[in-house]
């Protein structure tokens, strides 16, 4: 008994210690079986007492049979003590490691390839090649003040002159009287510029000659060394002035055309160009020219299609493309003209009306002005 009361105070500390659920049910249980032991111990007593009162019987067997009972109880009682913490131990085991994987095998560090040299850029598309000229157109003073300049002074007007085939530029210009210059584009501009140019090209008088008209601005409020200038040789005119001082203006008179340019022409579209002499054979109403007098054609396709810069003079007069007019309807077919049209009187395009037929050789040039109207026949000479 005292062995089982042991078992059962160990037990009841273990339960305060690990407050387990299921500890608590076999403490339960023990003391049942305490309780069941101590009716089989009370059992035993009575039946040792009855027995003592009789005739002396051997002792033995219900010692043993008593010793048997409390051994089974504390066995049980050991047996429900220790397998739970056998359990708990089953619980709480780390779970078995994996196996560890097996070694990668390792590979052959890669063999650098040989260094490529990087592409050579490409060659950009290169650009036509610039053509280039210099022309010098002829001048003479009409009026000056502010510089010792008389009238009919010699003066020359020089141009650098570029292009690239569809467009001529004017890089450079000077304008000198009296061998001295009075504008350079090369000064230093203190000021503003409004700037515009324009060049035609003609055949010159000699073959592999070329011959340039010029039209040139450079004009704004300025205060430095530079000069200000309007040039148009189409209508034979220009003027230099400086408003700063020294301030000085020189009016000019300049020849329509450069002086003969040898080498190659710089437009591709000269080398389409028409240029034919011919006679007007009809002149009716107040016309600028009478019947019999020379003319000279220029028709010059511009780069733009379909459209042609179209010269005709006669008796030293510009019958038709005066000023910065005379661009105009064409049809080319190969590399000649055969078709010039321009269906505007000065009123409403600038210029007469006009019509080439290249194939009879015919001109018609008409015009209405203040209710005054003419009509000019020309006829081409043969071509060569």
């Amino acid at each position: 008994m005292d062995s089982l009361e042991e078992q059962l105070a160990a037990a009841r500390k273990e339960l305060e210690e690990h407050r387990d659920d299921d500890r608590a049910a076999r403490v339960e249980q023990i003391e049942r079986q305490m309780a069941e032991a101590r009716r089989v111990l009370d059992q035993l007593g009575r039946e040792l007492a009855a027995v003592r009162g009789q005739p002396k019987r051997s002792s033995a067997v219900p010692l043993l049979v008593a010793m048997a009972g409390v051994g089974l109880c504390a066995m049980i009682a050991s047996y429900l003590l220790a397998r739970p913490a056998r359990e708990t131990m089953a619980i709480v085991q780390q779970p078995a490691l994996p196996p560890p994987a097996p070694p990668v095998p390792e590979l052959p560090a890669p063999v650098p390839e040989p260094a490529q040299a990087p592409p050579e850029p490409s060659a950009p598309a290169s650009e036509a090649p610039s053509r280039t000229a210099t022309a010098t157109w002829k001048a003479a003073v009409t009026r000056a003040t502010g510089l010792p300049l008389a009238a009919g002074a010699a003066c020359t007007v020089e141009a650098e002159l570029a292009s690239s085939g569809d467009d001529i530029r004017v890089p450079a210009l000077r304008v000198l009287c009296g061998g001295k210059p009075i504008y350079r584009s090369s000064d230093p501009l203190n000021g503003m510029s409004m700037f515009s140019s324009g060049v035609e090209e003609d055949s010159g008088p000699e073959p592999g000659t070329y011959a340039y008209a010029l039209s040139y601005q450079d004009k704004g409020s300025r205060a430095g060394e530079r000069a200000e200038v309007s040039l148009d040789s189409i209508r034979k005119a220009g003027a230099v002035w400086r408003d700063s001082a020294p301030a000085y203006r020189v009016e000019l008179t300049l020849a329509y055309q450069s002086l003969p340019v040898a080498g190659e022409p710089l437009l591709d579209a000269t080398r389409k160009a028409l240029r034919r002499s011919a006679r007007v054979t009809e002149s009716t109403g107040p016309s600028p020219v009478k019947v019999g007098q020379r003319c000279a054609l220029l028709v010059s396709p511009l780069p733009r299609g379909g459209k042609c810069l179209t010269r005709l003079a006669c008796a030293g007069r510009m019958l038709y493309g005066a000023g910065t007019t005379g661009v105009s309807e064409c049809t080319v077919e190969g590399d000649k003209v055969v078709r010039v049209h321009d269906g505007n009187t000065t009123p409403n395009g600038g210029d007469p009306a006009f019509d080439l037929d290249a194939a009879t050789g015919r001109i018609t040039v008409k015009d209405d002005v203040g209710g005054a109207a003419w009509t000019v026949g020309v006829q081409l000479d043969p071509s060569g």
